[in-house]
């Protein structure tokens, strides 16, 4: 196995890497980022007009318009993978639903982030993991977050018990994210849940200071070692163990 930053397609091109939600914040600078690297992306955005500015990055991204909720859209993204290697396949859609008490909650706003966070990327997974297993050594990336640890929510005493919907969707995407590490380790595919840090972004949180291209160059960074390093299951974006 090689790091995935020296890989080339079956055909000799550059390296494959797919990034949803990519149309601001974290993942539209991941995709700058992993384009900087050499790496060929398809970026998975809901709005037709994010294609154009994503467009303009560089004829190395390929803007993919989809919904991550959408059975479809893992098709879409397989048809434009074609025949090529993924080496990196990193799910980053999110939605966010404001804080709701038992009363006032809900359940399809749970049901959005469930999907949103959990099923539909597994569902883009397994679309692509004839791709994923011809690459020499592919990573499948959560982006996570803190609020999705048991640990941190058994810690917290303040408004973030009122997060349902968000905390409930992130959850059950790092036990999916355990449950593909465990069977793909068999394929030579790594899979990491990250926390890239708590960003200035639309869905950040009132304390967030980090800057998305920070968070995006970063974690980058990391995910471009040697997998024969390892990378501890739900991570922190410097490769620090996350509590789960």
């Amino acid at each position: 196995m090689i790091p995935v930053g020296d890989e080339t397609t079956q055909d000799g091109g550059e390296p494959m890497a797919i990034v949803t939600g990519a149309a601001r914040g974290l993942g539209f600078h991941l995709a700058d980022e992993l384009a900087c690297h050499g790496f060929r992306t398809v970026c998975v955005v809901r709005n037709p007009s994010d294609a154009v500015r994503l467009r303009e990055l560089g004829h190395l991204v390929r803007p993919v318009v989809g919904d991550v909720t959408d059975v479809a859209v893992g098709r879409s993204v397989a048809r434009n993978v074609g025949g090529g290697a993924v080496g990196l396949l990193i799910h980053n859609a999110g939605v966010g639903h404001p804080p709701r008490r038992l009363r006032e909650l809900g359940v399809d706003d749970v049901l959005d982030s469930f999907v949103t966070h959990c099923l539909g990327p597994l569902r883009l997974t397994q679309a692509l993991l004839p791709a994923l297993r011809r690459s020499p050594c592919a990573t499948v990336v959560h982006v996570s977050s803190r609020w999705g640890s048991f640990a941190a929510a058994a810690e917290d005493d303040g408004p973030g018990g009122k997060h349902y919907a968000y905390r409930i969707g992130k959850a059950a995407q790092n036990m999916m994210s355990l449950c593909l590490r465990q069977e793909l380790a068999g394929l030579g595919i790594r899979v990491v849940a990250v926390h890239p840090g708590a960003l200035r972004t639309a869905m950040g949180a009132p304390d967030a200071q980090d800057a998305p291209s920070t968070a995006a160059a970063d974690l980058v960074r990391l995910l471009l070692t040697d997998p024969r390093e390892g990378l501890p299951p739900f991570t922190a974006r410097a490769g620090d163990p996350h509590p789960w």
